[in-house]
């Protein structure tokens, strides 16, 4: 189902008044940038005011006083499916757990938010959205940063390198199978 900016403005303000708040990383991050009216699938949220592992019997209990269902990530972390104007939005849980891992420093640098009505999303920029694609590696993943890269060949976003160079230094050990990943989809730092 599809859902709209103001509905996913609600559903992190009704997560952030229990404490759990955090910033957007996922394709919605790309998506909000481009400008779409209207979204589909889950917001993954990496976590900043809790731990969604250590504390997801909280999560759980919380979720079932507020009459949300739960889930799991693939990581083992909870998500919970909130509905916000008769539309159901789940919401990943996510944070730096076994291979799952973003540095302070990539916060730091790609934290943007927009305001939509008064109100914030946090969202990391499209350049560290890219990075952390190209880490992770997998095909579905290298398939979106081609999406992006055609999107830029044909000027419809346009990226600050330097940001994505600072980004892919943050993973120091990971930087040169980044940049190799990077350069193989025609993308050179």
């Amino acid at each position: 189902m599809q859902y709209t900016l103001k509905h996913i403005v609600k559903a992190l303000e009704v997560m952030a008044k229990e404490g759990i708040e955090g910033i957007l990383i996922g394709d919605t991050c790309l998506n909000i940038e481009l400008g779409n009216k209207f979204f589909e699938g889950d917001l993954d949220l990496f976590v900043t005011s809790l731990s969604p592992l250590m504390e997801s019997s909280r999560i759980i209990a919380l979720a079932e006083e507020k009459g949300w269902s739960t889930g799991a990530t693939e990581l083992g972390t909870p998500s919970v499916t909130i509905t916000v104007n008769n539309i159901d939005i789940t919401v990943e849980l996510y944070e730096n757990i076994m291979d799952f891992y973003i540095p302070q420093e990539i916060i730091d640098i790609c934290q943007q938010e927009y305001n939509v009505e008064g109100s914030k999303i946090r969202c990391i920029s499209k350049e560290c959205w890219i990075v952390l694609k190209a880490r992770r590696g997998s095909s579905q993943d290298l398939s979106k940063i081609s999406f992006a890269l055609e999107l830029i060949e044909r000027n419809n976003i346009k990226i600050d390198k330097n940001k994505l160079k600072k980004a892919v230094e943050a993973f120091a050990e990971d930087a040169y199978y980044i940049c190799e990943r990077l350069r193989s989809l025609g993308l050179k730092i």
